[in-house]
């Protein structure tokens, strides 16, 4: 709960004014539907993952591996 205390402890160092228009704020984001539930991982992360990139011409998927790890090979 650290934020929540930074947060409140940055909201009295504000001015009245400040003060109502960050409630004003908070209001209307608390009407455009504010979810305390995270999205959703991805069902398949494989199948987002396969196909982002291309294996550099001339290597084997195991070679291209084994490079990445190891800066050192090549």
């Amino acid at each position: 709960m650290r934020r929540v205390e930074e947060i409140e402890a940055a909201i009295r160092k504000l001015g009245a004014n400040e003060i109502r228009a960050l409630a004003k704020w908070l209001e209307a984001y608390i009407a455009r539907g504010v979810s305390e539930k995270k999205p959703a991982p991805p069902q398949d992360v494989y199948a987002k993952w396969c196909g982002r990139g291309r294996l550099p011409v001339g290597r084997t998927t195991d070679e291209y591996l084994a490079f990445i790890r190891d800066a050192n090979s090549g």
